[in-house]
């Protein structure tokens, strides 16, 4: 309580002495005694003290900085006084602390200081103008990326420009009234410095005055039409030379307003710099001078760009600054696949900003309709339903080469929105476009495509019956492929089962073996009519039926069949009979094995590598070594092969 009124006595005492104390009290306190003795310096708000806080700006901690930043309007007069000061560290710390503070009103302090004769005291004061500048063109620059917001109105009727200004600039947000309240006296004072000074730092008041020339109405931009002004030819000499990449603006304005533009042409076309070229190109672009536009397509017409740099610039941008680079790749003359590569690469980086990707897809809906569409696909599976469904109309529209399987793929997990616009664009075409391109996708994709097929066509499942039942050989056994893959088993029963006493035996075999994967066969007369078939493979797929459904009223029938004098039948009787667990399937396995017809060996091994019986690896071990069919031989060394991997497997288990 004691400290609180000494420092209350302080803080309204009129005394210089008190200044004196308090900044003794900032120079030897901790850092928590310095917080309370500079709140109080900022509240007695004598120039003194405050002065004595410039002084000592650097020495205070972090925290105490940013303090004196965000309370920096109260040193505005310490400052000033500062900066006039017969100290020469005082003027330092004050020109540094306007510059860090951003107090563009006392730019003709750094002015006056930057004519003295002490040759530190005029690099600070031209560092400091050098900061400002570029203070004030970093914030233009952000300012003018942010989105647009509705300007306040003023209260009443609207008056006359002197009488709102005030009252409407007080509305604005704050950076940009910041912005524009300090930028006139910032370029006032540099355009008023390459005027006057002819010392050795032209070249960075030069660098200055060519930050701010970013807009119309820059004063100092005004030098070129300045005649007699003392820096006119150094601007002029600069902006006939290729520009570095912060300086575009200036050399854009410069080449549109001071005459420049007969210089422009021979200067861009040698620009080596990668961002310095994407800087220009993207500026010219929004500027839409078409003789510009020529010029860049002079300049190796966009090739400069390689995906390497391309990554490294996007990188460093917002997603919106990313898309507006996607304009130029769009226009820059290089081949499609090329702008589908480092239009991809930008998309990624923009993948969590719906505004960058919108202005991406119509990039891509914009070129020539021959163009690749290969980045409108990329939108088909893009987050937001409205751009995939654009990008889907875009497909259509265009028809590029396979459009249909494209879309057809999309139905299996497209929104509803997005199946409507492909159903009324490709839905009459549907079922014949799966059916023709059936036999050359992969199982994965034709599933998929045909499950998309399906919930685009209601009648698909009619027509594949109609296939079932009329036509060629050939398509009655595709057609009964693709009921497999799809699970349509059940629903297509009562046409596949007439196809299990079809007179050409490819069919019959086929439909008894789809129609084995229903989960049990109710027609007994159909399955015995099927055991008893002429054709050997008709009654192998139908001994796999009895397996999977383990019907064992019929074991005494594959007892017999696993003596048959077709190897496929007899093999699959054998399996049949292990599954049911028949006694003696063993045995007939052993016969199989010892059988004198090669074909019939090359069967019980593979009944024996599915049945997993290694008993009988001695006989296995034999044929792979003895018999006198090199087929048997290699057949048999491939399953002693997979008995020592699944061993090597089992040790490995247990071992875990």
């Amino acid at each position: 309580m004691t400290n609180q009124r000494l420092i209350l006595a302080l803080i309204e005492s009129q005394n210089e002495a008190a200044d004196e104390l308090l900044l003794e009290a900032l120079r030897v306190g901790n850092e928590a005694e310095q917080g309370v003795v500079l709140d109080a310096l900022v509240r007695r708000e004598t120039t003194r003290g405050l002065g004595g806080v410039v002084e000592r700006y650097a020495d205070l901690p972090e925290s105490l900085k940013l303090v004196v930043l965000t309370k920096i309007r109260s040193f505005y007069h310490a400052l000033r006084e500062c900066g006039r000061s017969d100290d020469s560290a005082r003027r330092i710390a004050a020109m540094k602390l306007i510059a860090i503070g951003r107090q563009g009103k006392l730019a003709y302090v750094l002015s006056e200081n930057l004519h003295d004769s002490d040759e530190a005291l005029s690099q600070t004061a031209c560092e400091a103008m050098v900061a400002l500048a570029r203070w004030v063109a970093t914030e233009t620059r952000a300012l003018q990326r942010r989105p647009a917001t509705k300007s306040p109105e003023p209260d009443g009727e609207a008056g006359s420009a002197g009488s709102a200004g005030p009252a409407a600039a007080s509305k604005l947000p704050e950076p940009y009234a910041t912005l524009i309240d300090q930028r006139p006296e910032i370029e006032a004072a540099v355009a008023r410095a390459m005027d006057v000074h002819r010392g050795k730092h032209g070249a960075d008041l030069l660098r200055a005055a060519l930050l701010l020339c970013d807009w119309p109405g820059s004063k100092t931009l005004a030098i070129l039409h300045t005649a007699k002004h003392g820096g006119q030819s150094p601007i002029v000499r600069r902006l006939q030379q290729p520009p570095a990449s912060e300086h575009v603006e200036a050399f854009l304005l410069g080449a549109s307003h001071g005459g420049l533009r007969s210089h422009f042409g021979v200067v861009f076309s040698h620009i080596e710099e990668a961002p310095v070229l994407d800087a220009l190109l993207r500026k010219t672009h929004w500027l839409k001078d078409h003789q510009l536009q020529l010029c860049m397509h002079q300049v190796t017409r966009g090739t400069w760009w390689t995906e390497h740099e391309l990554v490294r610039d996007i990188e460093r941008r917002a997603p919106e600054d990313g898309a507006a680079v996607a304009e130029w790749l769009a226009v820059s003359g290089m081949h499609d696949v090329m702008q589908d590569t480092h239009l991809a690469r930008v998309l990624e980086h923009a993948r969590n900003n719906l505004d960058a990707r919108l202005r991406l897809l119509r990039i891509a809906m914009s070129r020539k309709r021959a163009a690749s569409v290969q980045l409108i696909r990329a939108f088909l599976t893009d987050g937001d339903e409205r751009l995939v469904r654009m990008a889907a109309r875009e497909i259509v529209r265009r028809k590029p080469a396979d459009f249909e399987n494209i879309l057809l793929q999309l139905m299996t997990n497209a929104p509803q929105s997005v199946r409507k616009v492909i159903s009324r664009s490709i839905g009459h075409i549907g079922f014949d476009h799966f059916w023709n391109r059936f036999d050359r996708m992969d199982r994965p994709t034709r599933k998929q495509a045909g499950r998309a097929m399906l919930k685009l066509l209601p009648d698909a499942v009619q027509r594949l019956a109609r296939k079932l039942g009329s036509g060629p050989i050939e398509q009655r056994v595709k057609a009964l492929m693709i009921v497999q893959e799809l699970d349509l088993i059940a629903a297509l029963r009562g046409a596949i089962e007439p196809l299990c006493q079809h007179p050409n035996p490819r069919v019959r075999s086929k439909a008894i073996g789809v129609l084995g994967e229903l989960p049990q066969v109710e027609s007994d007369v159909l399955l015995d009519k099927v055991l008893n078939d002429a054709d050997a493979r008709v009654r192998a797929n139908a001994i796999e039926v009895l397996e999977a459904t383990r019907r064992y009223e019929y074991v005494p029938l594959l007892t017999q069949r696993a003596r048959s004098s077709h190897n496929r039948e007899r093999a699959n009787a054998i399996k049949a009979m292990h599954r049911m667990k028949v006694g003696t399937a063993s045995t007939a396995l052993l016969a199989m094995l010892r059988d004198e017809r090669s074909e019939h060996r090359i069967s019980a091994l593979w009944a024996l590598r599915q049945i997993g019986w290694w008993q009988l690896v001695g006989e296995v071990g034999k044929l792979a070594k003895d018999d006198s069919n090199l087929r048997v031989r290699r057949y048999a060394l491939g399953v002693l092969r997979g008995i020592a991997e699944v061993l090597q497997m089992e040790r490995k288990a247990e071992g875990a």
